[in-house]
């Protein structure tokens, strides 16, 4: 039975104080060390943050972080970096054989140079068909030049209709590589979810051989995850599944800390916490990095590694809520109670309901069933509350 993995996407504030040898109560501000407060199996960085600096005067990315042999380093190619640049109308120097060198030198798994068709608004078919011919030219490069093949390599698809992902899929399923990347658009939808992975189940890329991983895009929240851990469990091979995001970042932007499990509104720090929980004299969790806060006005601080404290309590919930639903996916019964008593969106046992009549019938007559709310996600705009509702 396949498990799900959460891959934290490194912030830039954890490379700031990487850099600066920062630590607090002699704990290394990582989560992969062994003087870290825990540890992970796995982490994400965009060769975009790699090429612009953080490894200058080391050989690697993991050797200027310390990141350990036994774990596992996933590097973005820096495509939604670059399709955010364009739209802004600024710069991104990072070309197509940068971004494959880059991650040919640091990764474990890697993905291909995508031009995503959307950032989370509608799409036109035309503007949709650029963004294919350009990623197709990017993935024709990377397969040609490809040198380190001990580096796993995962294609790319995108579409949020039968449509758009038959043009895709067709334009790369020829492509020599070792498994897919999710790009369906919102990635906090739980049916967009479900369809870009039960497509890719049906086209029977999933159970390949060749297939190492699966990887889901920019996605983390609670109502997301368990649609992810249910279609993992019809895969009929031993397969990597995992899903990344960074938003447990907002400790160090905002300050913002996560009550456990979403259970309860969130807690503020810095400048915000006289005016939000003045009151709060003793953290209310337990975690590893909690547990190791020496007093509460140490999260208050303005020197960097206070939101950096906040940012890995933050991580761990993910963690937390990831092992939860490995151990539970298992046993439906007991999977469904946990479910309702997180007050799951109604969406996610809805994806459900989709990936079983998708195995029963076909993903297409799944895609008309669901029409409605396929047809108003398309057209809803990215939207992000918090760290759990995407």
């Amino acid at each position: 039975m396949n498990k799900i993995m959460y891959v934290p996407a490194i912030g830039e504030q954890f490379n700031s104080v990487w850099n600066r040898g920062l630590s607090y109560n002699n704990f290394d501000l990582k989560f992969f060390t062994k003087n870290s407060h825990f540890q992970h199996e796995s982490a994400l960085q965009s060769v975009y943050y790699i090429l612009n600096g953080v490894a200058k005067n080391k050989s690697s990315y993991k050797e200027m972080i310390g990141y350990p042999k036994d774990k596992i380093l996933f590097t973005d190619s820096a495509g939604f970096q670059i399709a955010t640049f364009k739209k802004q109308g600024k710069p991104c120097n990072i070309s197509p054989l940068d971004s494959l060198r880059l991650q040919e030198k640091n990764a474990d798994i890697a993905f291909n140079l995508d031009v995503p068709p959307t950032l989370g608004e509608s799409v036109t078919l035309n503007e949709f068909n650029l963004a294919l011919s350009q990623s197709v030219d990017n993935f024709n490069l990377f397969e040609k030049n490809r040198q380190n093949y001990q580096m796993k390599l995962l294609n790319v698809i995108h579409g949020e209709t039968i449509e758009f992902l038959d043009l895709w899929y067709n334009k790369v399923k020829h492509f020599n590589f070792d498994g897919w990347a999710i790009g369906v658009k919102p990635p906090f939808d739980p049916m967009l979810q479900a369809l870009g992975f039960m497509y890719l189940l049906e086209k029977g890329e999933v159970d390949k051989n060749s297939c190492y991983n699966i990887h889901f895009f920019g996605t983390s929240g609670k109502n997301v995850v368990p649609t992810i851990a249910y279609a993992s469990q019809k895969v009929n091979k031993k397969i990597m599944i995992s899903y990344d995001s960074s938003s447990y970042n907002i400790g160090s932007i905002y300050r913002t800390y996560y009550m456990p499990l979403d259970v309860g509104d969130s807690l503020s720090f810095g400048e915000k916490f006289k005016i939000k929980n003045p009151n709060i004299t003793t953290l209310p969790c337990e975690c590893p990095v909690c547990k190791q806060i020496n007093k509460i006005e140490d999260l208050n601080t303005k020197d960097i590694y206070a939101g950096t404290l906040i940012s890995l309590h933050n991580m761990y919930q993910y963690i937390y809520y990831n092992n939860i639903i490995n151990s539970l996916i298992s046993t439906q019964d007991k999977f469904t109670a946990y479910l309702e008593a997180m007050k799951i969106n109604k969406s996610t046992l809805t994806s459900f309901e989709f990936i079983d009549y998708a195995i029963e019938n076909n993903v297409e007559k799944a895609f008309r069933k669901y029409k409605t709310h396929f047809q108003q996600q398309v057209e809803q705009k990215k939207k992000q509350t918090n760290v759990w509702g995407f």
